[in-house]
């Protein structure tokens, strides 16, 4: 098992940020890191923070090689819609035929793209994506 350093300013900030920092995924581990200050073992950090070994472990891997800024950085998921792809050809063709409702929407979309969606799904695609009452 690998040795950790936690120098004393290193711990205050695993300290605050165990229960004042915004993101709930960071407060968990900031606590196995302070759990780990403190010479508890992987198994036992594991089950008194209610964490996997393996999370332990890629917490304690992500303090070693980025320190406390890279055990702070929470990764923003942003969804890709499959559909923008598409945007400019759907615009094209909706400008030059306009659904007459949003059945006939889906279906053409559905026939252009083989992507099929739900009624809500076109309906706010059509209104947030390209501008269409």
């Amino acid at each position: 098992m690998r040795d950790f350093d936690f120098p004393d300013e290193v711990s205050q900030e695993i300290q605050r940020g165990r229960f004042k920092h915004p993101a709930r995924l960071v407060q968990e581990s900031m606590e196995i890191l302070w759990l780990k200050a403190h010479g508890i073992s992987h198994s036992q950090i594991a089950e008194l923070s209610c964490a996997v070994r393996s999370t332990v472990q890629r917490m304690l891997d992500l303090y070693a090689d980025g320190g406390l800024e890279a055990v702070r950085h929470v990764p923003q998921w942003v969804p890709v819609k499959a559909l923008g792809a598409h945007r400019v050809q759907l615009a094209a063709e909706f400008k030059a035929r306009p659904p007459q409702t949003l059945a006939e929407a889906r279906e053409r979309i559905a026939a252009l793209t083989n992507i099929r969606r739900s009624i809500t799904q076109v309906s706010e695609f059509l209104r947030e994506e390209l501008g269409l009452r």
